[in-house]
């Protein structure tokens, strides 16, 4: 029977909780998951959690964590930045990476997926595969334009937090972000990549996705007809936990026969 335990670690003071699942037979390899925007290591509908159990049954050892001000982990929604959070998944990565230094797969959602793209740019020879689903490479964009999807950020400027679905955003998110350059250093990914998109995806258009397939000349993508931000039909998101199962699976197998 699947199991998982919770494991923790320290970032700048806070305590960052997540899920271990072990490999349920042979050992492949590791995998990281890291969530989206607001959101935590299940992720929405339980994409990640699910897919994670997958990994586990094909033999993965998995790692998944709420990064600070999400989920269970300690700190303050208002006080994140992408930066910082870079900085976090670099200190998950180490900790999934253990004594042996193995490499990692990444798999990622949303800004998760962009700041795991970010993660392999500044350390690509520990990443062994990096999978990135709707990669929000428009977010500093949106920033920059003074907005959040479509909703104003003009509460930050008069020093009030930003409501973002019933949670403070602050201004070190809009701060950050402002001369922030996602795709900074994509060049340097060496890797096998695989992107996955959603056709209808109304938060990170198909076609921010494709300034990784210019930058990264290895990069596969699949777009997945009909598919919303979260893949949040059963058959699309089959789809995608099968292809981007399929992917790591390959990239393992690869790496094995080396």
């Amino acid at each position: 029977m699947s199991t998982l335990r919770q494991i923790d670690i320290s970032h700048r003071g806070l305590t960052l909780y997540g899920a271990f699942y072990p490999a349920d037979r042979s050992p492949m390899g590791s995998v990281m998951l890291v969530h989206g925007f607001s959101g935590n290591r299940i992720g929405p509908g339980r994409l990640l959690s699910d897919f994670a159990r997958r990994l586990q049954a094909e033999g993965f050892a998995v790692f998944a964590f709420d990064r600070a001000g999400h989920g269970e982990s300690e700190g303050a929604f208002a006080d994140i930045s992408v930066p910082d959070e870079i900085d976090q998944l670099s200190a998950m990565l180490d900790y999934a990476q253990g004594p042996s230094r193995a490499q990692v797969h990444l798999a990622g959602h949303s800004l998760g997926a962009m700041e795991a793209a970010c993660l392999a740019a500044r350390r690509p020879s520990d990443i062994a595969s990096l999978h990135l689903w709707a990669p929000a490479a428009n977010f500093a964009d949106e920033i920059r334009a003074g907005h959040i999807r479509g909703r104003s950020l003009a509460p930050l400027d008069a020093g009030r937090t930003f409501d973002f679905n019933g949670q403070a955003l602050g201004a070190a998110f809009r701060e950050a972000a402002l001369d922030f350059d996602p795709l900074e250093g994509s060049d340097r990914i060496s890797c096998p990549v695989t992107l996955h998109h959603g056709s209808e995806d109304a938060i990170v258009p198909p076609s921010v996705s494709e300034t990784y397939l210019m930058r990264i000349p290895q990069a596969v993508r699949r777009l997945y007809p009909m598919a919303d931000h979260a893949f949040a039909q059963v058959g699309q998101r089959g789809m995608l936990h099968d292809a981007t199962l399929g992917a790591i699976l390959g990239a393992a197998r690869e790496r094995q026969a080396a």
